[in-house]
């Protein structure tokens, strides 16, 4: 019984990606434009935002202490993976590169990490 080139379809799609999608990753490894490479275990994630403002999407995700911001396109799908914890890594990548990205598949173009302000050392 014959049940079909299965090769083809487990291939990641080729070409500029930025999110890679993995069932209970531990950890969000994310890679900025400038080279910063940073590790967020989930188990320190408290809640994220999606926005559509027409021409480009953002995502906010709130550590308890800091605060990942990406933007791009078609992210909505991404921020549903992120709400079950099934993103491994994120990239941010120059937008001339857009057009190598797979179609329908997210494109990050910025992403900025900030510290919140409001965190205050244990007294004890």
């Amino acid at each position: 019984m014959e049940t079909g080139n299965t090769t083809q379809e487990m291939r990641p799609p080729e070409g500029v990606l930025s999110a890679s999608l993995s069932e209970g990753a531990p950890t969000l490894l994310i890679k900025t434009q400038d080279g910063l490479r940073r590790i967020f275990p989930w188990i320190h994630f408290i809640n994220g935002d999606y926005e559509n403002l027409n021409e480009i999407e953002r995502i906010t995700l709130h550590y308890s202490s800091h605060e990942v911001c990406m933007e791009g396109v078609r992210l909505e799908p991404l921020f549903e993976r992120i709400a079950k914890f099934s993103v491994e890594w994120i990239k941010a990548n120059d937008k001339r590169l857009m057009a190598r990205c797979p179609q329908g598949s997210p494109f990050i173009e910025k992403i900025s990490i900030s510290e919140k302000n409001n965190i205050q050392p244990s007294s004890e």
